[in-house]
C-alpha cells in the first residue's frame, strides 16, 4: 500500500510499507507519483516529484509497526 495524504497541518505526507532503510523500486517511485497527482496541487507534485528519489536516503519522520508490518511515514515541505 502506497498513499500520498494531507498532514494536519496540510503537508504533504508519503506513507509507504517497509523498512524505511530499503531502496524504493521504481515501480513504487511511479505509484507514488500517480497517487500524488490525485490529492496535491501543482507546486506540492513537483516537490514530490523532486523529493521521491531520495526516500530512502532522507530522514524518516516516523516508522508505525504492527506485527510484522511497517509503514514509513514521509512529510515533506513544499517551497
Amino acid at each position: 500500500m502506497i498513499a500520498v495524504v494531507r498532514g494536519s497541518t496540510g503537508e504533504p505526507v508519503i506513507l509507504l510499507p517497509g523498512d524505511p532503510h530499503q531502496e524504493v523500486p521504481e515501480a513504487t517511485l511511479t505509484d507514488i507519483i500517480r497517487a500524488a497527482a490525485a490529492v496535491l496541487s501543482a507546486a506540492e507534485l513537483r516537490t514530490v516529484s523532486r523529493a521521491i528519489t531520495a526516500l530512502a536516503t532522507d530522514q524518516v519522520d516516523s516508522c508505525v509497526a504492527v506485527g510484522e508490518t511497517v509503514l514509513t511515514v514521509y512529510r515533506l515541505t513544499v517551497g
